[in-house]
């Protein structure tokens, strides 16, 4: 146990030093390589957990669906506007998948999407155990859609500073327009539906949120080194609670 404590805080570390140099230091299109690499990485602890709970086959599908509808609605939100606005993808991650969406983000949306459903899980479970398999399939997609967007609002003000992405016409949230946040409340809804569906009665695992919390952290720091006050708030407040879901009894 202390040596996974020593291991966890020097991650932490070590991610609040990466997070300032990416905050204060220019990004160029060369360097799409390490932060697909990053993108990779961060996306591990969580997929194993799936992996592990549900093996190669069930677990690979799962993460096979997650990663191709990122793919998806990432492609549609480009070609069409809809769900988050007009945006395009710059050239720092990665190599675009039909000259839309980088091949990267199959990896980086499914954690966010893993660890809200994971707490919506754990929520639903221990709090409201009386509903029926419809009920709790909505009620369960429905939290996945709130903080799944809580997520957003934290990461992207930064990634829009950073120049991973941006928006045709600039939103009033640090640029970020409203409408992708409904983005991210349909789509995360929809995700929900689709792990919930996929995943089966089994409770998620607490390694379920890993790779989550770890972008959450990590994209947190970029924010408050960046002087987005709101964004930096609000990711400590999204880490209070799901740190307190893990060390809780019940779970």
């Amino acid at each position: 146990m202390i040596a996974k404590s020593k291991y966890i805080g020097i991650t932490a570390v070590a991610l609040v030093i990466a997070a300032f140099f990416t905050a204060t230091q220019p990004l160029r299109p060369e360097m799409a390589t390490v932060s697909s690499v990053f993108v990779i990485l961060f996306a591990v602890p969580s997929y194993w957990a799936v992996v592990q709970a549900r093996g190669w086959k069930r677990g690979g599908t799962i993460l096979l669906l997650l990663g191709m509808y990122a793919l998806i609605i990432e492609s549609s939100a480009i070609h069409t506007g809809f769900p988050y606005g007009d945006f395009i993808y710059n050239d720092l991650l990665g190599d675009k998948v039909f000259g839309l969406t980088p091949w990267t983000v199959a990896f980086a949306y499914p954690p966010i999407l893993l660890l809200s459903y994971w707490a919506a899980r754990i929520s639903v479970t221990h709090r409201i155990k009386h509903l029926k398999n419809m009920s709790t399939l909505l009620v369960v997609a429905g939290m996945t859609a709130l903080f799944a967007m809580g997520v957003d609002l934290v990461l992207d003000p930064a990634a829009v500073e950073l120049g991973f992405w941006n928006w045709e016409t600039p939103g009033l949230f640090y640029e970020v327009p409203l409408i992708n946040f409904a983005g991210w409340l349909l789509t995360g809804f929809v995700g929900g539906v689709i792990v919930h569906s996929s995943w089966g009665k089994m409770m998620p695992p607490k390694a379920f949120a890993y790779s989550g919390l770890t972008i959450l952290w990590f994209w947190t720091w970029i924010n408050v080194f960046q002087v987005h006050i709101i964004p930096a708030l609000l990711g400590f407040a999204l880490l209070f609670i799901f740190f307190r879901r893990i060390h809780s009894k019940e779970v």
